[in-house]
């Protein structure tokens, strides 16, 4: 039966530890609870609190006590001394009666011993521990010379020893010992000596009255000894009870049971007082203050339970809605509630406070979150410009650190006169609903005091219950950056379009001023032909052919600028020009020291050398014009890379170019005319001493070479050129001097001459037929095209003018082409070798011609072209 009831208490153990309850008791009762930490932190500072009381309560009442037993034992002891001087004074006085008793007087004078014996003993008897005695003057031994119970010996020592309150051990007993005297006088005769021997130990009235006026007793310190008067016992004294005795304290206490106090006036008396009493009066303190804490103590249990169990229970409450907050009810609010402590109300409120910062929080967070993955700089501002919160870029960005950035004002940021304009949107705006959005342009101020331009998007918002100014500000560095770069594009890009208007327009009046000259010329030299060497009027022929000479090269530096001017390229080395340049100015311009630096295996480019010489003379010139005493010009040739960025204003792409630059140290250009000073005609010196064409046609040349000129000056600093060209990958030519032929060459050949000017197509029509060709004139291109198919077996050679209306010199050469593929064309044009003219001449165009020329030129260009 005990092995079954023992099974089923087993299954029932298993069954509860498998479902984990035993567990949850144990976990229980191993939990720390507040409530039980709360109970016994108030029972142990209540204890605390009852000890440190009661001890000091303890210390108090035992000091009360202390002092109030002090106090009736020096009040005893005063007693005593009052009654032992009194006692003594007694005796004193009773001596001075014997030493004036006249009977006595006159039994010492007539010597009568047994008359002085019966009046000593009858009238003045031993009592109380006094004896008297009388010596006569002339005698040793006193009268009477024994007394019952008093010893020859003790007398004997009195007599000698005169002892003063001084203890005597006598056959085993103790006496305290006084011996008084007085004289005996007869008038003036001493007659003999009264004496008194007080043993204060036999003095049993004194002790009878010192007995019943203190608690105390008398005692008498001899050697290791304490004798009491009273009680008539001794003790024995140790060393440090001697010891003690001897710093004469005023309260001695001997062991645990004793206290004395030296009698005053007497060397070897004490007051001897039990220390029962004041033992009893602290053990009834301390009885009562162990009641009184016991009873405390109790309460202060009770008083924590109810008080733990009081503060405990709002806390659970609390826990319990936390658990419900946790669980994701953020609604729930913790009551405050009238009966509860102030404490936990306040806890309540901050609860809710807190919860409510949760839910600012989160937002925050997300706020901050949103901040912080945003490019721009946001910071938020108060009313005095003090920083309440920004995001990373707000300081990155300055070189600041969080702690740097957060200590700022404003008016560390940005300038004062912006920030004073940002901030007053708080005064503005105070009661506005949707205040608007400031925009402002300015600067953020770095660290280091760099100026970071910005563009700050500012308003007044509510932040956390307050009125704040909430700054956006974007980097726009790289805007404005972009803007400068825009503008320097758009007016490089106006420039470039104004000056290809310019050199249209000069392009169009250099064609038909050569077409112009090119009659002159003509007929210039028709009349050359038909005049006599000897002519007078061959000079004036010669000086109007100088003139024409002269107004070419004029509008040859037109067509320059207005790149229409190129002739031959050649692939050249631009050190090669340079140092003919230079050699052919210093050789008149002594007063100017040029230096050249210039890179060794430079690389070639493909230009027209006359043309690249004519523009570095023409700024040699220019630097020469701006050093009126004299000055230096600095050449210098360099390889450089040029990106498609920085070639994008020029219209030309990026890559390899060739550097020429050319610096002077004059006075400068200013800022108000550089962009001018590429403009044909356009000349800041004197009227008659500079065409304004030098700079311009430099300018069309280099341009017409897929190249960039660029100035750089100050006043007053020198002004420097700098040319890019483009390099060409191919070897230096070998460049030869033509020869220049003088004779005239005459034909016989039949050509189609095309032009739509009738002066100049007559000139050149005469012109030809007095070098002997035939010649069929057309005035336009339809009209050439029509002979040509007319007459095309008979005609050798087209001589084609490039600039007609409706049918210009391309379309009529095409058209020509398509005809005959085997045509020969001679281009002439007032314009000089150009592109177009080049991609004529590449298609299978034989030759060309520029006006004005002259009947020599004509003939040999005429007889190269149709015998090639």
């Amino acid at each position: 039966m005990s092995t079954e009831i023992k099974n089923i208490v087993s299954h029932r153990f298993s069954q509860l530890k498998n479902t984990g309850f035993l567990k949850k008791i144990l976990n229980f009762r191993d939990q720390k609870r507040f409530s039980t930490y709360l109970v016994t932190t108030f029972v142990v500072l209540a204890t605390l609190a009852v000890f440190v009381i009661l001890v000091a309560l303890y210390g108090y009442f035992g000091k009360q006590v202390e002092s109030e037993f002090r106090k009736k034992v020096l009040a005893e002891k005063g007693q005593v001394e009052i009654i032992l001087n009194n006692r003594i004074s007694s005796i004193s006085g009773m001596l001075k009666d014997l030493g004036s008793d006249n009977i006595i007087r006159v039994t010492v004078m007539l010597d009568g011993q047994s008359q002085l014996e019966d009046r000593v003993s009858e009238f003045y008897p031993s009592r109380e521990g006094v004896f008297f005695f009388v010596r006569k003057q002339s005698e040793n031994e006193v009268i009477p010379d024994s007394y019952p119970n008093l010893s020859q010996e003790l007398i004997r020592f009195a007599k000698e020893s005169y002892p003063y309150g001084e203890v005597i051990e006598e056959n085993g007993e103790t006496r305290l010992l006084w011996w008084f005297s007085t004289p005996i006088m007869h008038q003036t005769q001493l007659m003999g000596t009264a004496y008194a021997l007080y043993d204060m130990t036999r003095d049993y009235k004194l002790i009878s009255v010192v007995n019943q006026t203190v608690s105390g007793d008398v005692s008498i310190v001899k050697s290791d000894r304490l004798y009491s008067l009273i009680s008539k016992t001794s003790i024995s004294l140790d060393e440090e009870m001697r010891q003690n005795i001897a710093r004469r304290l005023e309260l001695l206490p001997l062991g645990n049971t004793i206290i004395l106090s030296k009698i005053d006036g007497f060397d070897n008396l004490y007051f001897h007082s039990s220390l029962e009493a004041l033992s009893s009066a602290k053990a009834r303190i301390s009885l009562w203050i162990g009641l009184i804490s016991i009873i405390i103590l109790t309460l202060s249990i009770i008083m924590s339970i109810y008080l733990g169990k009081k503060m405990v229970a709002p806390l659970r409450q609390m826990t319990r809605k936390a658990i419900q907050i946790s669980e994701g009810e953020k609604d729930l609010q913790f009551e405050n509630n009238a009966n509860n402590y102030w404490e936990f109300n306040q806890l309540s409120q901050a609860f809710n406070f807190m919860l409510a910062n949760l839910k600012d929080a989160e937002e925050q967070s997300r706020y901050k979150e949103l901040l912080e993955n945003v490019d721009d700089a946001v910071y938020i501002l108060d009313r005095k410009g003090k920083v309440l919160e920004a995001n990373e870029a707000a300081y990155a960005q300055l070189g600041y650190t969080p702690e740097q950035f957060f200590d700022l004002n404003l008016t560390d940021i940005v300038p004062a006169a912006d920030a004073a304009l940002i901030i007053d949107q708080l005064r503005e705006q105070r009661d506005a609903q949707n205040p608007p959005k400031m925009t402002i342009e300015t600067t953020h101020a770095k660290i280091d005091g760099v100026p970071l331009p910005v563009e700050i998007y500012s308003r007044a918002i509510s932040y956390r219950g307050r009125k704040v100014i909430l700054n956006v500000a974007r980097d726009i560095a790289a805007r404005i950056e972009a803007e400068k770069e825009k503008r320097y594009l758009e007016s490089q890009l106006i420039q470039s379009q104004k000056m290809e208007a310019v050199g249209t327009l000069a392009g169009g009046i250099a064609h038909d001023f050569n077409n112009l000259l090119m009659g002159i010329q003509g007929y210039i030299s028709l009349m050359r032909l038909q005049t006599d060497p000897d002519d007078p009027n061959g000079e004036y022929i010669q000086g109007i052919e100088t003139a024409v000479n002269n107004a070419a090269n004029l509008t040859n530096q037109l067509l320059g600028f207005a790149r229409k001017g190129k002739y031959t390229l050649r692939q050249t080395s631009l050190n090669t020009i340079v140092e003919s340049s230079t050699k052919m100015f210093t050789r008149t311009r002594k007063e100017i020291v040029t230096h050249k630096k210039l890179q060794d295996k430079l690389w070639s480019a493909k230009v027209d050398p006359g043309q690249i010489e004519q523009v570095l003379i023409n700024l040699y010139l220019n630097a020469w014009h701006a050093m009126t005493d004299g000055g230096e010009i600095y050449i210098g040739t360099e390889n450089v890379y040029l990106s498609d960025e920085y070639c994008k204003p020029f219209e030309v792409p990026g890559g390899n170019y060739v550097k020429v630059s050319v610096t002077d140290t004059g006075e400068g250009i200013d800022r108000d005319i550089i962009e001018r000073i590429f403009e044909p005609f356009f000349t800041t010196k004197d009227v008659g001493k500079g065409t304004g064409l030098g700079l311009a046609s430099a300018y069309g040349i280099i341009k017409n070479h897929n190249g960039i000129i660029r100035v750089y000056s100050e006043k007053n600093h020198g002004t420097t050129f700098n040319i890019y060209l483009p390099a060409s990958d191919l070897e230096t030519e070998d460049v030869t001097d033509v020869e220049v032929k003088t004779d005239m060459v005459k034909g016989h050949e039949a050509i189609l001459l095309v032009d739509d000017e009738e002066g100049t197509i007559q000139v050149e029509e005469l012109m030809l037929k007095e070098l002997g060709y035939q010649v069929i004139p057309a005035l336009s291109g339809r009209q050439a095209i029509e002979l040509y198919k007319e007459k095309m077996p008979y005609l050798d050679l087209v001589a084609l003018d490039m600039i007609m209306p409706e049918m210009n010199g391309k379309e009529t050469y095409d058209a020509l082409k398509r005809i005959n593929p085997k045509v020969k064309v001679l281009l002439v044009s007032g314009y000089s070798l150009n592109k177009q003219i080049e991609e004529l001449m590449d298609q299978g165009c034989n030759g060309f011609i520029q006006k004005p020329f002259d009947i020599v030129q004509l003939s040999h260009k005429l007889r190269e072209v149709l015998e090639n």
